[in-house]
C-alpha cells in the first residue's frame, strides 16, 4: 500500500503545473516524511552539513524550488519571485522554509551558492544546497524533478508541511499573493479569514483602473526591476525610452537571444554589468511589447510629475501673514 501511494505521489509530481494536494494521512499511515524523504548528507550555501529530512523538512512547512547557479533565463526569475513571496509573507514567513535544491550539484560548490543567495538579498529562512551528485539525483528523483537536461526544468515549485503529511503544486509565475496565499493554507493553524483577505480584491468602486501592461510587468518584469526604485537584479527601467530606442527596446523584449547571439553591444554592455541574471526569452508578440513599453512610460512620466511637484512646492513663497507681513520670532 505505502509503495503504490508513493508511486502515486512520483507520478502526480511530474504531472501538470497546478496545485495537487493530497488528503491529510493519519501520522501512523502518513507515507511521506521520513517514510519517504531521503535523508542524505546535503551541504547548505554557509557550508553546514545538514540532513536532507531531519533539518530541512522534519516538522517545517516547506517551500522547494530547483535552480542551479549558472542558469540565466528562468532560475534567477523563480528565485527573484519567490523572494518577493517570502517579503509578501511578512512575518508568516518566520514559520516557513525555503530549501532550493541545486540541479547541478558537481558545478554548484557551497560557495557559489552563498554568493547566489546573496545576489539576490536572501538573509532568513532559506536554504540553498548542493551535495554529491548521486545523492542530490535520488533527491530530485522524490521529489519529481526528473529533467534530463539542465535546460529542460521549469518554474514548478513544491509546498510540504510535514505536520499533515500535505504535499501541493504550484508555479513560480503563479500571482504573488494567491501564492502567498497557498503557502499560508498549508498551515491549518492559519485562519480562513486571512487566507481569505489574501485573494480578496478591492471593489469595482476603489479599485484603480488597470494599465495596458500593468499585469505582464508584475508577472515578468517586476522581480528583476523596478521603474524608480533603483537597480535591483537588473537596470532601473525608469526613463529606459529616453536611453534606448523604443524600437531596440521593443526587440529586446520580444527576442533577446536572438540579439544577444547577434552580438548586439549594448545587451552585451548589460549582461557584463548584470551577470546574475540575464533576460530570459519571455515569449511576447510585438503587441505585448508594446503594452510594457507603455506601462514604463506611463510610470516614468507619473514619478517625474511627482518630482515636479514636490519640486515647485519647494519653490513657493511662505505666506505672509493676514496684515501682509511676516512675522519674525526672536
Amino acid at each position: 500500500m505505502l509503495r503504490r501511494v508513493a508511486v502515486t505521489l512520483a507520478l502526480l509530481l511530474v504531472g501538470g503545473v497546478i496545485a495537487y494536494v493530497w488528503p491529510r494521512p493519519t501520522e501512523a499511515a502518513s507515507p511521506w516524511g521520513n517514510s519517504y524523504l531521503p535523508n542524505t548528507a546535503v551541504f547548505s550555501q554557509e557550508n553546514r552539513e545538514l540532513k536532507f529530512y531531519d533539518d530541512l523538512f522534519k516538522n517545517k512547512i516547506v517551500v522547494v524550488s530547483f535552480i542551479y547557479t549558472t542558469c540565466r533565463d528562468i532560475c534567477p526569475v523563480v528565485t527573484a519571485r519567490l523572494a518577493q513571496v517570502q517579503e509578501r509573507l511578512g512575518a508568516d514567513a518566520d514559520k516557513i522554509h525555503f530549501v532550493s535544491v541545486s540541479i547541478d550539484p558537481a558545478t554548484d560548490t557551497p560557495a557559489k551558492l552563498r554568493d547566489y543567495a546573496e545576489a539576490f538579498g536572501i538573509t532568513r529562512n532559506w536554504t540553498f544546497i548542493t551535495g554529491k551528485v548521486d545523492d542530490l539525483k535520488q533527491i530530485r528523483y522524490k521529489l519529481g524533478e526528473r529533467s534530463r537536461k539542465l535546460t529542460e526544468h521549469g518554474n514548478t515549485i513544491l509546498l510540504y508541511n510535514d505536520a499533515t503529511a500535505e504535499w501541493s503544486r504550484d508555479s513560480a509565475f503563479s500571482d504573488l499573493n494567491v501564492l502567498a496565499s497557498n503557502i499560508r493554507t498549508m498551515n491549518p493553524e492559519w485562519s480562513a479569514g486571512r487566507v481569505e483577505a489574501a485573494h480578496a480584491t478591492p471593489s469595482s468602486q476603489d479599485a484603480a483602473p488597470e494599465l495596458p501592461g500593468q499585469s505582464l510587468y508584475m508577472k515578468t518584469c517586476a522581480s528583476c526591476h523596478s521603474i524608480g526604485g533603483g537597480d535591483r537584479i537588473g537596470p532601473d527601467l525608469v526613463g529606459v525610452t529616453t536611453r534606448r530606442t523604443r524600437d531596440w527596446v521593443s526587440n529586446y523584449l520580444v527576442d533577446s537571444r536572438r540579439m544577444r547571439a547577434d552580438g548586439d553591444p549594448i545587451v552585451l554592455e548589460l549582461a557584463a554589468k548584470y551577470p546574475t541574471v540575464r533576460m530570459p526569452s519571455l515569449s511576447l508578440s510585438t503587441d505585448d511589447a508594446t503594452d510594457l513599453i507603455g506601462f514604463i512610460e506611463a510610470m516614468t512620466y507619473a514619478r517625474n510629475a511627482d518630482k515636479r511637484d514636490a519640486a515647485d512646492a519647494a519653490l513657493k513663497p511662505v505666506p505672509a501673514s493676514a496684515n501682509g507681513h511676516q512675522h519674525h520670532h526672536h
